[in-house]
């Protein structure tokens, strides 16, 4: 996972977990206990910073709590074990999670001790920071074994240093540390590697990392052949018709020249995308030209450490295609929704396609001149490609014409309820994410980020499905299939009916997210 995604990653933790309450005292019991916390730096003396009371099972926690002046915070809190992180602040009001300890002196989540809350009583908790300390890096070719030159480590933006054949760690806890890291000439392929930080400076890791591969082409004008600049090629797995995230983007310059750097080994397929207001249309890359449907896209294999060149990549003018989506159960508009060339998780703003408007109208102007099967995602229905279909390659597709509109106004298929209970291994109501599957094609039919314990979300049936969750409770990231599989190749499979109801209680459990 990337720095970028990391880190969205934890925010989205963060905002979730604020919003659980402490599970209350049972009837009879006091209601509550205290917890006194005393917090220093490496040399005794206080320090300010935020801190996070966490209940140990992984369920509720309370966030976000200050230390005063003098390291010092009261708390009082219903009764239960708990994990305690403290983000020191070395520079006033700018806690430093980077710098997290959990008590007592640890690193991570996995590694921090527990502190019982008694009801009616006080725990006293003093807790001395760890010196952060520096340690060394040096990365080599995965398959030669050689030096790696120009290697860098990300830890934040503030902790972004590059050396020559090795760097300097800026100073972390002593400790298991995780970090990134990349090479300044995109010669190798980046990842996440543990550094184990020793308390006297003398730490190292050696990482090893893949040479890159890359891809080189030209953008053009399919008519006149001329050069098209500002048109920006991303790779997609081949086969499976998923557009990746849109960012980084590699684009053609003035010459139509674009290179594709830091690609892996592997098969791939090319989608182009024209600049915003561009006259031409997006593509995905065929043999002779382009086309709409990714079954038909070229397949572009390249080894690691290798360059391959692609033909140029002939663009046509754009054409538009737009309409009203309505439901067939009552008739209106569906007004909360998107058209999308490729299932987008979560439910942010389509980069592949639009929303749908306040009216269930939309318009794509960007489209080459072509047969496109397009999604269709909406409120209260079921995922459905154009024409209804439950999977891309039952899809009608819909034709683009250049420089003409084209009018499709589908009406969507309410489908089948899956609904059901969502517990951890306690049976307690959790909060997850969940995304249903076609169990023979892996294609993505439904998904939904439940908050209270119980989901419910719409696919179209009659076919078989699997179910993945992710569980993020405060600090960590737990996933897993339904019932009880850590992957998809042992995942229950479940029957979708064509119509009706199908009850499914999901129960997560602890199983470390990759």
């Amino acid at each position: 996972m990337s720095i970028v995604h990391r880190a969205l990653a934890a925010l989205a933790v963060a905002a979730l977990a604020a919003t659980v309450p402490i599970t209350a005292a049972a009837a009879g019991e006091p209601a509550t206990g205290v917890l006194h916390l005393s917090v220093t730096r490496p040399d005794g003396t206080p320090i300010q910073g935020t801190v996070n009371v966490v209940a140990a099972d992984s369920g509720d926690s309370r966030l976000y709590e200050q230390l005063d002046e003098s390291g010092r915070l009261s708390l009082e809190l219903p009764p239960n074990d708990y994990k305690i992180a403290i983000d020191p602040a070395y520079v006033p009001d700018l806690p430093d999670e980077v710098l997290r300890q959990w008590v007592p002196g640890r690193t991570s989540w996995a590694q921090a001790g527990t502190v019982r809350v008694s009801a009616g009583d006080t725990t006293d908790v003093t807790e001395r920071l760890l010196a952060p300390s520096r340690s060394t890096l040096r990365a080599r070719d995965a398959r030669t074994g050689a030096p790696v030159d120009g290697v860098c480590v990300f830890v934040d933006p503030r902790r972004n240093p590059c050396g020559g054949t090795e760097v300097t760690v800026p100073p972390l806890l002593p400790g298991p540390q995780e970090v990134w890291v990349y090479t300044e000439s995109d010669s190798h392929l980046p990842r996440s590697a543990t550094v184990t930080v020793l308390a006297d400076g003398s730490g190292t890791a050696v990482v090893d990392l893949t040479p890159a591969a890359h891809v080189v082409t030209r953008v053009v004008d399919a008519a006149t052949g001329a050069a098209v600049a500002g048109a920006c090629v991303h790779l997609a797995p081949a086969g499976t018709g998923d557009l990746p995230p849109a960012y980084p983007r590699y684009c053609s310059d003035a010459t139509g020249a674009v290179r594709l750097d830091l690609v892996e080994a592997g098969s791939w397929n090319l989608f182009a995308r024209p600049a915003t207001s561009s006259p031409y249309g997006a593509q995905w890359v065929g043999a002779t030209g382009g086309t709409g449907d990714p079954r038909r896209a070229r397949t572009v294999t390249v080894d690691a450490g290798r360059t391959v060149t692609v033909p140029p990549i002939r663009l046509d003018r754009a054409g538009v295609v737009t309409g009203t989506v309505t439901s067939t159960a009552t008739g209106a508009p569906v007004t909360a929704g998107s058209v999308t060339l490729s299932h987008e998780p979560g439910d942010a703003t389509p980069e592949w396609g639009v929303e749908l408007d306040n009216q269930g109208c939309y318009r794509i102007d960007w489209l080459g001149p072509y047969r496109w099967p397009l999604l269709f995602t909406a409120a209260d229905h079921a995922t459905q490609w154009s024409g209804g279909a439950a999977l891309r390659g039952g899809a009608e597709p819909v034709v683009v014409r250049a420089g003409a509109t084209t009018v499709y106004s589908p009406a969507l298929r309410v489908g089948t309820l899956v609904t059901g209970r969502l517990v951890d291994p306690e049976g307690r109501a959790v909060s997850a994410e969940l995304t249903v599957r076609n169990a023979d094609t892996g294609e993505v039919v439904g998904w939904t980020l439940d908050n209270d314990g119980r989901y419910a979300l719409r696919v179209l049936g009659r076919q078989s499905v699997t179910m993945a969750w992710l569980w993020t409770p405060p600090f960590v990231r737990y996933a897993g299939w339904y019932d009880g599989a850590t992957g998809p190749a042992d995942a229950t499979r479940v029957t979708v009916p064509a119509t009706g109801t199908r009850r499914l209680d999901v129960e997560v459990d602890r199983f470390p997210a990759g």
